[in-house]
């Protein structure tokens, strides 16, 4: 059996058909998106306008000709009117109120008794909603509205306010957060007048935001009657809500708005407006609007028109009034014409035009958040973080996933972007990264994040090239940010790195990676994907402290040859590493990890010398680190300070000869003789991995750089 959605009007109606595809599935129907294969049919209506309602009755004939085929169940829920409900009767087999849901199998087992018996639902909020979405989720925290405004059907079809229990709202949010959704929506006709005993609307809106986890937060829709002080505040200090309001204005003159039933005036619309604008920066404000209402003078839309140039909106949706039954308003002569209706509904379009095309003209040059929504042709299109919608053109499809966009061009209705744009300064050990990376940063605004994995610890100064006083001004990232004494792996920093681009480029600044270090390099370039250790994993991981460099070795090469052949066999950490890199991702490093292209535009830039010249530098840079810079005293304190002559060792270079050389094991000489030796190994293990990486460009200096630098910014 099978079933098919119809689905007009707002997010409630979305919402719902996602509890009745909860319902019907449990069923035993399965969705299909072909209405000729479908058993069971079911609309859910909205009745605010008369042309939806008007569509509806033009599915009968598609029904009946469908039913001649084969046996069909028609059904109808949403927004319907009493007085609509007798010409329905004639288009569907059965109509139930929303509210009703939970008593859906049994009205449908009355039409066909083949369908097995269900239990009990509990109401409809019990009911667990089948979500369309993978990333995107409508919440329900209330239901039906108490306002009765002249114009609106929803308190006749969807009754009083109902607040759903708030711990059952929370433990909706938190499953959606661990399944890794990213955006929650709360909705309802009137949020704010969300209660459950003591809870408000603002004290659950907090609530909410308390969950952790890495996602948006908004809500919809506010009436300008109920939007409180505390709300604002929460909504200031609040992590994840979007900088987005939504708030239905309706008219801008005093006196329509007293015969709408709206409850406030035009001078306090424009009030909390400002406020919310003073609370939330970068806010982006939309709202609905009505034009033509029974009575309008030219003079009251004049007024509505004021208001929007006032207010400056990002967003608006427009609707020429249409007398809806029951309401208060129909029992009004609908005396402003339609060719007026659309004159008005004209001129505030106009306006919007220029207010939404100015508000983007803004977010030109910045860098959003952007969570994209689908990918089509080479590009991707999402929404910012402030609810604009925005297309960027991208060779991997981020679909559900949230990226920075720097926006280079605008629209009234929506922004054009490109993925933000990535120096990385790489290169052997001596080859003079630094410099150039600290040249390059003041030439370009940018700040620079170190990609060594020996620089991350405390400490460790002059054995790791930490040139304090040559970095100026400029700043340096993810240096001094681990205890030398505890291990810090490529995961640690590839988390660390991303979070430092996206705080430099919110900053407006270029972020520059610069290291040698090859998998971090490359962790971050090229994307590895590393997981959560298993128990069993983290057992494992857990044992390879305890086990000698020999062992190391031989589980290294049973798991990954490639990587045993090439590897320093006496450097205990990097063997460290690639075997935790096994237990991490399930795949050797050698495999190269599990890939996803990071939502940047890198350019890779690589520095280096002839292999004699870059000799020479190495050697004077090691003995004028030993007789001028300290070396060999830093490393005393270090392991003064408490780190073992074992952790030295699996340091490497300076920290594993300089620590024989201070346990006696070997002299002066033997030192600066074998040390020399060990970093121009390690030099060219470095230009084995740089060489398998086709993506990095060659530059011999500054001037060719920039050069290409300057071609990448564009």
């Amino acid at each position: 059996m099978k079933y098919h959605l119809i689905i007009f009007g707002c997010q409630f109606n979305i919402s719902d058909s996602q509890r009745v595809a909860g319902v019907v599935q449990k069923m035993g129907y399965e969705k299909t998106a072909d209405i000729n294969q479908a058993d069971l049919i079911i609309v859910l209506a909205c009745s605010v306008r008369q042309t939806a309602i008007d569509r509806i009755h033009g599915l009968k004939h598609r029904f009946n000709r469908l039913k001649k085929k084969r046996p069909v169940i028609t059904v109808l829920s949403g927004c319907v009117l009493d007085s609509d409900l007798e010409k329905m009767s004639e288009t569907f087999d059965l109509i139930y109120k929303s509210e009703d849901l939970p008593k859906l199998p049994e009205l449908i087992r009355k039409i066909d008794k083949k369908i097995k018996p269900s239990g009990s639902l509990g109401n409809y909020f019990d009911i667990h909603p089948q979500y369309d979405s993978t990333f995107q989720a409508y919440v329900p925290i209330i239901t039906g509205c108490n306002n009765f405004c002249a114009y609106c059907v929803v308190p006749y079809t969807r009754g009083r306010e109902k607040s759903r229990p708030a711990e059952q709202i929370l433990k909706e949010c938190r499953e959606l957060i661990r399944r890794g959704y990213k955006e929650i929506t709360l909705i309802g006709q009137n949020v704010n007048s969300y209660r459950d005993k003591n809870i408000t609307f603002a004290s659950l809106l907090k609530k909410v935001d308390e969950i952790s986890g890495e996602y948006w937060l908004s809500f919809a829709t506010s009436h300008p009657k109920d939007l409180s002080e505390d709300l604002l505040r929460v909504m200031s200090k609040a992590k994840h809500l979007m900088p987005y309001l939504h708030l239905p204005v309706q008219a801008g003159d005093d006196e329509i708005l007293r015969a709408m039933n709206r409850r406030y005036t035009a001078k306090h619309y424009l009030a909390l407006i400002a406020k919310a604008r003073g609370a939330v920066k970068n806010l982006a404000v939309s709202t609905d609007a009505i034009v033509g209402f029974p009575n309008e003078s030219v003079l009251q839309f004049n007024n509505t028109a004021k208001l929007f140039k006032k207010v400056d909106y990002d967003m608006a949706y427009l609707a020429q009034y249409s007398p809806r039954a029951g309401t208060k308003a129909a029992m009004l002569a609908d005396n402003v014409s339609i060719k007026e209706k659309r004159r008005r509904e004209f001129l505030l379009n106009n306006i919007l035009k220029k207010s939404a095309h100015k508000n983007n003209q803004k977010m030109v040059g910045q860098v959003w958040p952007v969570l994209v929504h689908s990918y089509k042709a080479g590009y991707c299109y999402g929404r910012t973080k402030n609810n604009k919608n925005i297309k960027f053109a991208s060779s991997m499809d981020y679909t559900g996933k949230f990226v920075r966009v720097k926006v280079t061009d605008c629209y009234a209705w929506g922004l054009s972007g490109e993925l933000p744009k990535i120096l990385v300064i790489t290169g052997t050990t001596a080859s003079g990264k630094t410099k150039l990376a600290v040249r390059l940063a003041r030439k370009f605004k940018g700040e620079i994040i170190s990609a060594d994995s020996r620089q991350v610890y405390k400490g460790m100064d002059i054995g790791t090239g930490k040139d304090l006083k040559e970095y100026g001004k400029i700043p340096y990232h993810l240096i001094d940010v681990a205890d030398p004494k505890k291990v810090f792996t490529v995961v640690d920093w590839q988390k660390m790195a991303y979070e430092k681009i996206n705080e430099i480029l919110e900053r407006g600044r270029l972020p520059i990676i610069c290291g040698g270090s090859g998998l971090y390099v490359s962790s971050l370039v090229h994307g590895y994907q590393f997981t959560e250790a298993t128990k069993d994993q983290r057992a494992e991981l857990k044992k390879l402290e305890s086990l000698t460099t020999s062992q190391l070795l031989q589980k290294l090469k049973k798991i990954d040859e490639p990587t045993y052949l090439i590897i320093d066999k006496n450097n205990r950490r990097r063997i460290i590493r690639a075997l935790i890199i096994y237990f991490q991702t399930g795949k050797s490093k050698s495999e190269q990890l599990a890939k996803i292209k990071p939502p940047y535009d890198f350019l890779q830039l690589g520095i280096t010398f002839e292999r004699e010249i870059l000799k020479q530098r190495i050697k004077k840079r090691l003995i004028d680190r030993l007789e001028k810079e300290g070396l060999v005293a830093e490393i005393k304190r270090l392991h003064k300070n408490g780190v073992s002559y074992k952790r030295l060792e699996e340091f490497g270079l300076e920290y594993r000869y300089i620590g024989r050389y201070l346990q006696g094991k070997i002299i002066y000489d033997e030192l600066v003789l074998q040390l020399n030796s060990a970093i121009a190994d390690f030099a060219k293990r470095q230009m084995t991995w740089f060489k398998k990486d086709f993506t990095i460009d060659w530059v011999k200096d500054f001037g060719e750089a920039e050069k290409k630098i300057k071609s990448f910014l564009g």
